[in-house]
């Protein structure tokens, strides 16, 4: 940019990484909002660059980052609507998966908190509960007017306001791409509904204008001293991320692409990483569920059928993403769960950082039990009735059934494939209670499906946690060491009804 020009040009990254100095760099992050948004395309990309844009042209909240960085003496400006060719697939999808490098590489990314959408710039009218207490001529002056020199003046909020409270008020905040934006950035300069914050995200401790010390457990720093492959981290990220807002759902694994990019390059987990999984922690992550309640009646429940659907990123539907405190079960299979692929995997984009896979095999041995499909709701049932519990029913105290869509019904026939168990904890704590969790699948049907011939290929439709009481003798014979000679016995609902039978160990796939 040209701070005296009226006009901004598109510049080539490959012309400025010839430049013998370091470029230095501001990102924006802000909501498209829907709105009719300038945009580069093929048809006008060379234009720009050639003879630039008009300054008075652009969106609001873009003239006003402009504003920002020529204050502050930038001379380049990240924005996506306009660095990013946005009808160039092949382009877009290399732009995606370098978002770690974009944002993590910039000074500071300067966030439009509060703007509704891009014709909403940085600044808004105060509210009330900030008032200036006078003119008090501080050290500096203000912008300089016909009459002389404006002195600074000073205001004093009536009320605390912290970061963490615009966070959750703020537009910016309800949508998905944001989030790791602001993760990945060294730096935020937040432009809030009623004043401006900074939140550092190299070190511990973040300052706002208001002296408040932010507490970010999702930030990703370079020294990070978690455990490596820590679920926590990872649940509390899309706990984060899916219940937030995208206007493209198909952008789902895109939009967090950047966070697993810097997880991976931080030692954070390791191994490889398939549509919003990692195979180094696969047993437990299959386990996902999405509450029940729907945090947006407009966004329609649908799937994703280019995503496998033992991801989370299969259902296009804002929710909560938890794994229900799995930490400290153990696996109840006879092998790790893996990822299975046609090619080498050495040559897959999943082994390179930031890139999307949406869709591969999950390669599973364990016990397969048959479901008996009369506790499924039917598909004529609301959908809440997606989730449905039973207590001091049949042989077990605690039943939890968690479907991943309403439009599963009760003649179909339905298997399970038991995931964890608590045996190991059992055996030091005797008044815990015996817990089993389950992943609750159908058979794959045969379109498409060719290529598995002789091949016991299965989708996921949920999730089954059981309690049995840690009193009952009984039903010790359930909790027992995963061994291909020892089955698991049938389970029933009562002294009539079966609930999981004909059980036998095998290796399966999910796809």
């Amino acid at each position: 940019m040209d701070f005296s020009s009226d006009k901004v040009w598109l510049s080539k990254t490959r012309d400025l990484r010839n430049q013998t100095q370091d470029i230095r760099y501001l990102a924006l992050s802000y909501c498209w909002g829907g709105t009719v948004i300038m945009r580069t395309l093929r048809e006008n990309v060379h234009i720009r660059e050639k003879y630039g844009l008009q300054v008075a042209d652009l969106p609001a909240v873009i003239r006003d980052a402009i504003t920002v960085a020529r204050k502050l003496e930038f001379e380049y400006l990240w924005v996506d609507s306009l660095c990013i060719c946005q009808d160039d697939e092949q382009e877009w999808e290399q732009e995606a998966a370098l978002m770690a490098d974009i944002y993590g590489g910039s000074v500071f990314t300067i966030s439009a908190l509060s703007s509704p959408n891009a014709n909403v710039g940085l600044l808004g009218p105060r509210q009330r509960s900030i008032v200036p207490i006078g003119s008090i001529q501080l050290s500096g002056k203000g912008e300089e007017h016909d009459d002389g020199d404006r002195p600074l003046l000073l205001f004093i909020r009536q009320e605390p306001w912290s970061l963490n409270h615009e966070l959750v008020r703020g537009s910016l905040s309800q949508r998905g791409w944001p989030l790791q934006e602001r993760i990945l950035a060294p730096g935020v300069l937040h432009f809030g509904h009623d004043q401006v914050f900074w939140e550092c995200n190299e070190d511990e401790e973040t300052g706002s204008e208001t002296g408040d010390r932010i507490s970010n457990s999702l930030r990703i720093k370079k020294d990070n001293d978690r455990p490596v492959n820590d679920i926590r981290l990872w649940e509390g990220l899309l706990n984060d991320f899916s219940r937030r807002d995208l206007t493209v759902f198909s952008d789902r694994l895109h939009a967090i692409s950047g966070l697993a990019a810097r997880l991976r390059k931080n030692g954070a987990f390791t191994g490889r990483y398939v549509a919003g999984l990692w195979e180094s922690r696969l047993d437990v992550l299959l386990l996902w569920t999405m509450s029940s309640k729907r945090l947006a009646t407009t966004v329609r429940v649908e799937k994703n059928t280019r995503i496998s659907t033992w991801s989370w990123a299969h259902i296009n539907r804002r929710s909560y993403y938890y794994i229900w405190a799995l930490d400290r079960l153990e696996s109840s299979l006879l092998a790790p769960a893996k990822f299975q692929f046609e090619e080498d995997a050495q040559d897959l984009p999943s082994m390179r950082p930031g890139a999307v896979v949406p869709s591969c095999e999950v390669v599973l041995h364990g016990f397969v039990q048959e479901l008996n499909g009369v506790i499924i709701p039917s598909a004529s049932q609301s959908f809440a009735a997606e989730r449905k519990s039973f207590r001091d029913h049949g042989q077990f105290r605690f039943c939890d059934l968690a479907l991943d869509e309403d439009t599963y019904g009760p003649n179909t026939c339905y298997y399970s494939i038991r995931m964890m168990d608590n045996a190991a904890e059992k055996s030091q704590n005797p008044h815990e209670f015996y817990r089993i969790e389950y992943l609750v699948l159908e058979k794959a049907g045969s379109s498409g499906l060719e290529k598995a011939e002789g091949r016991s290929v299965y989708k996921r439709i949920g999730r089954l946690s059981l309690n049995f009481d840690p009193d009952d003798d009984t039903m010790k014979s359930y909790i027992i060491t995963p061994d291909p000679d020892t089955p698991y016995p049938d389970i029933f609902l009562d002294e009539e009804t079966p609930f999981l039978t004909n059980g036998q160990w095998q290796e399966i796939i999910l796809i």
